[in-house]
């Protein structure tokens, strides 16, 4: 039984994680999104070194996938509020890069 209780801590603290993740991502606070990516992460190995529960009551079970929905529902919004933004450093790398090497190729320092 302890096992199990263990398991529904970690699955509360993700779903706490995700939500505040979520709330970073939805303020424009990457650096907070980054932290708490990491200590999600973290949570995640810790709760994959209890491997496999199969002694979960239906009650224990229900409320696990309840709270992995939330999570999954609030991982699918992160990454809307993400890619974007991901997109947008990859183009602003990409020009920064093309300036670097014209620079470097016309011996012309920035």
């Amino acid at each position: 039984m302890e096992a199990v209780n263990m398991v529904a801590r970690h699955y509360e603290e993700l779903l706490l994680l995700s939500e505040q993740m979520l709330e970073a991502a939805r303020a424009g606070n990457w650096d907070a999104m980054s932290d708490l990516q990491q200590v999600y992460v973290a949570e995640v190995e810790q709760l994959r070194r209890l491997g496999p529960q199969t002694t979960m009551s239906a009650h224990d079970r229900a409320r696990r996938y309840g709270m992995l929905e939330r999570i999954l529902a609030h991982d699918a919004s992160i990454r809307q509020l993400v890619v974007p933004q991901m997109a947008r450093l990859e183009a602003l790398l990409g020009s920064s890069r093309r300036r670097q090497e014209l620079s470097h190729a016309y011996g012309v320092t920035v």
